[in-house]
């Protein structure tokens, strides 16, 4: 009886699992892996009560009651059950973890595929409502751009990644295929966008409109409507990018570029809160940042974008952020 006694004893000493062995509500045995997960020293816990030696209000009553449940405890997440006498402990923080990390994904990925989608949708309504020569040319066109840039955003999923797309363009040919996108948007809040973009940076254009398409999309829905400036201009570490609108002041810049966070003036606006997250997820594969903050009379939301060989150095650009 002893033998088989210090046989399950070393087990448990070496078990990836953590138990804690309790009797009338006191601690009678853990193991480390227990003492590792619950934060607390063996020696000093033995004997002690289980509210005294857990610390935790939803393990004691488990204890008490039975069953199972997955507990957040001194920062991780853990899987408890607790039968007569026993309590056992898994540690699923890292499973947790990649399960949030994938929802995320997810979502993100649902996001950026919708911008390509909900605008080959209406370009294909404009061209089944019939129109003249030119105009269906150049549908057809911006149709081709959509369908090559989803099926660029295929190729570069997680699971068929390819090297990065990036080379050295103008912004302005970001222009218009973003006014286009957005002129049911435009027309629907009667604002227009002013332009000055005269720089070149080097990333990949169809992450560069997507950023961008995000942050006007922003703008027109959350602002108040009528102007929406699009700004590029320099410094010595590379080029930031921003768009302004004239939106009554906003107190957390950094909260909105959380997932899921939308800012005060969004309640009455149906979307996601993914859009500024994503911006910033776009800006770091370029290796740049996303940032807001105040502007003369309104908000602005920027990228950022880093010098690349053989750039240009002109300092003399306007309105440049503080």
């Amino acid at each position: 009886m002893n033998t088989s006694r210090h046989l399950l004893e070393i087990a448990w000493e070496a078990a990836r699992e953590g138990l804690l062995v309790f009797s009338e509500e006191r601690v009678v045995y853990l193991n480390p892996v227990a003492a590792q997960l619950l934060g607390i020293e063996r020696e000093k816990v033995l004997g002690r009560p289980l509210l005294l030696a857990l610390r935790d209000h939803k393990l004691e009553a488990l204890c008490r009651l039975g069953g199972e449940a997955t507990v957040e405890a001194r920062g991780r997440t853990l899987w408890a059950k607790a039968v007569e006498g026993v309590l056992l402990l898994w540690d699923q923080t890292e499973e947790h973890t990649r399960v949030e990390a994938l929802e995320a994904s997810s979502r993100v990925l649902a996001h950026e595929f919708r911008t390509p989608v909900a605008g080959m949708l209406s370009l294909l309504e404009a061209l089944q409502s019939g129109l003249s020569g030119s105009e269906r040319d150049e549908a057809l066109a911006l149709l081709y751009q959509e369908t090559q840039r989803l099926k660029r955003l295929v190729e570069d999923l997680p699971l068929n990644r390819l090297p990065s797309q990036e080379r050295t363009f103008a912004l302005e040919e970001l222009q218009t295929r973003l006014e286009r996108f957005l002129s049911p948007l435009l027309a629907e809040r009667s604002a227009w966008i002013h332009w000055e973009i005269p720089h070149t940076v080097r990333a990949n254009p169809d992450a560069v409109y997507q950023a961008l398409l995000n942050l006007l999309d922003n703008a027109l829905k959350y602002g108040p409507g009528g102007e929406v400036r699009v700004i590029s201009g320099e410094t010595r570490d590379g080029v930031w990018l921003e768009v302004r609108d004239g939106g009554k002041p906003l107190s957390d810049f950094e909260r909105l570029f959380q997932a899921g966070q939308r800012g005060m003036h969004a309640a009455n606006v149906r979307g996601t809160g993914l859009g500024l997250a994503l911006v910033r997820r776009l800006a770091s594969g370029w290796g740049g940042e996303a940032y807001g903050r105040h502007a003369e009379q309104g908000n602005a939301f920027g990228l950022t974008f880093p010098r690349y060989p053989g750039a240009k150095v002109n300092l003399q650009a306007q309105g440049m952020p503080a």
